[in-house]
């Protein structure tokens, strides 16, 4: 069996090898992506005053805007208690506005205040940036076909729920 240069030793075995070599690396992403450090070292770039869990939680209501509690919770993976807990404190701090749903006022719903905003633009611009040193040896068509194909494992992978 021919194997290509980035397969591991063995090649990816005789049943759904590639389907779990893909997995993996999703896994291997997500960890990455989910490290709290490297959500300090966001927001030192950034140069915010946030804490890294009223940090996740700001960035996923700009992600949801608006949404209510319940929804960012299970977006984050997170209880219910310490997503509002996070919520009150971004209030306080003049980020985050909440409200009670229209369809039902037991339903709190949170959206990004205009110094949210402005907030969520800087993490935004800094995000990009190491971005782009991160995929600096990487060709526009690299890129691109990076996001296409993620864009697609996303739709694919929504249809299974």
């Amino acid at each position: 069996m021919e194997r290509s240069i980035d397969a591991p030793p063995g090649g990816y075995g005789i049943i759904n090898g590639m389907e779990h070599e893909i997995f993996k690396a999703l896994i291997d992403i997500v960890s990455l992506l989910n490290r709290p450090d490297r959500d300090l070292k966001m927001i030192a770039k950034a140069g915010v005053n946030l804490e890294a869990a009223a940090f996740r939680v700001l960035v996923g209501i700009a992600h949801l805007q608006s949404t209510s509690v319940g929804e960012l919770a299970a977006m984050m993976g997170k209880s219910y208690s310490s997503v509002s807990r996070q919520i009150d404190k971004l209030e306080n701090a003049g980020l985050v506005h909440t409200y009670p749903s229209r369809s039902d006022s037991r339903i709190r719903v949170s959206e990004l205040t205009k110094h949210g905003e402005e907030i969520i633009a800087i993490i935004n611009r800094t995000r990009e940036r190491m971005m782009q040193e991160a995929l600096a040896e990487w060709t526009p068509e690299d890129k691109e076909s990076l996001l296409m194909n993620l864009r697609r494992l996303y739709q694919t992978m929504k249809r299974l729920d």
